[in-house]
């Protein structure tokens, strides 16, 4: 994508639910892999619809992460998720990947965490 000139990956926001605590190895790992912006925040049920029982979760205490990830990053921060956590009874996690789309969302992308690379 270009915007004003300069070249652009499309971005994406990798939504990771996990148990209570694993959230900050998960955060971890993945700045290992160069997803820099993770927001955490402690989720609680999931909305009280017994939604985290359908997900696979005993515990109703959990973890959210909310992090950018640049298309080419993609694919490593889901297998990350999918075989370094889903399997792991003590650190279960799933994740969903959302397109953040529109010409706006490079340029908050920047805006947020600084400039970002050039897609090549």
């Amino acid at each position: 994508m270009s915007i004003e000139g300069k070249q652009y990956e499309r971005i994406n926001l990798l939504l990771t639910v996990c148990h209570r605590g694993v959230g900050d190895k998960i955060i971890g790992d993945l700045r290992d892999l160069g997803v820099t912006y993770n927001m955490a925040a402690v989720g609680e049920s999931l909305g009280g619809l017994g939604l985290a029982d359908y997900l696979g979760f005993e515990d109703t205490q959990l973890d959210i992460i909310l992090s950018v990830v640049c298309d080419s990053k993609t694919d490593q921060a889901m297998a990350l998720i999918e075989y370094g956590y889903s399997e792991n009874p003590d650190g279960a996690a799933i994740a969903a990947l959302i397109p953040i789309e529109g010409v706006s969302g490079p340029l908050v992308l920047e805006y947020i965490s600084g400039p970002v690379a050039a897609a090549e």
